[in-house]
């Protein structure tokens, strides 16, 4: 499995939620996942509970902050 599969960002994503909320940023920089979405989208249909709360926040001191999607695991798949 490459560390660029579907699998392996789903791993990463849960392994990261299962720590507490994650932003789109913070999944983009820290683990490598290009579009959190659909992680977060695949993550569902697999039965994760995940809620999406929108915040602002900077890719870079001093940027002006962006909206994005902070994932937060609600419950896990059964």
């Amino acid at each position: 499995m490459t560390r660029h599969s579907s699998t392996e960002q789903d791993r990463k994503m849960i392994e990261a939620l299962r720590k507490g909320p994650v932003s789109t940023i913070e999944a983009a920089q820290d683990l490598d996942i290009v579009q959190p979405p659909n992680t977060i989208r695949r993550l569902r249909k697999k039965g994760f509970e995940i809620r999406t709360h929108w915040t602002h926040q900077s890719t870079e001191p001093g940027r002006p902050p962006h909206r994005v999607a902070k994932y937060i695991l609600m419950r896990e798949a059964s």
